[in-house]
């Protein structure tokens, strides 16, 4: 039988601790989000901060470790604002990594529209009579907005049709950075209408606007 052994002597933590959100996301209108997660030499994770069923923070004391992955979908505390959350590896000797961040801002609250005019209330497609112009503005900045034809006042931005621009119509859907506040003109073409929702009748236009955590508004 043999008169010794070796022992390993390991005192170095996890290195490259770090965490971040997938795809880099900076803002998130729904709760539920992914994160990416890496050291080297890890065998367990904690995560802690904003993340938990409601709006307390999650206390470092409080988590509990688990196995180490390099992706894991959390949902972060209730409340639009900052989130910060947190992470520190252990190797399997419970050497610990230093505290990694990442933050994220949560934004929940959907844009709201108005809309000024139109100038008229019937339109028909013989010329001079053919044409409805209004604005719209947003109280945030948006980046997308689209205006349709409607079957209700109460639809949400996947209802309806949009109203085409073949005819002339201008302004009926876009992309780009627009600020709050500012009116957009819209100009509604009688031919494009019909295209959009066919027949004589009243027809229900409404204006959606998205936000850069994704919101639409109603």
């Amino acid at each position: 039988m043999a008169s010794y052994f070796n022992l390993t002597l390991d005192t170095t933590a996890p290195t490259g601790a770090s965490i971040a959100f997938k795809d880099g996301i900076t803002i998130t209108a729904t709760r539920t989000v992914n994160l990416v997660l890496s050291a080297t030499g890890a065998t367990q994770m904690l995560l802690y901060g904003d993340i938990g069923a409601g709006s307390t923070p999650l206390a470092e004391g409080s988590a509990t470790w688990e196995t180490y992955a390099t992706a894991k979908q959390v949902q972060l505390t209730s409340g639009d604002g900052t989130k910060t959350v947190k992470a520190k590896y252990r190797d399997s000797v419970g050497n610990v990594s230093s505290e990694a961040t990442a933050t994220i801002a949560l934004d929940t609250a959907a844009p709201i529209v108005t809309i000024t005019g139109p100038d008229v209330s019937t339109v028909s497609k013989v010329a001079s009579y053919d044409t409805c112009i209004f604005d719209f503005s947003s109280d945030t900045i948006f980046l997308q907005y689209k205006v349709k034809v409607v079957p209700s006042t109460s639809s949400d931005n996947t209802a309806g049709t949009l109203i085409p621009i073949t005819a002339g119509s201008i302004n009926t859907s876009g992309n780009g950075n627009y600020p709050a506040s500012t009116p957009m003109q819209v100009t509604v073409k009688a031919a494009d209408l019909e295209t959009a929702s066919a027949g004589d009748g009243v027809k229900i236009i409404k204006v959606f606007v998205a936000d850069s955590a994704g919101n639409w508004s109603v």
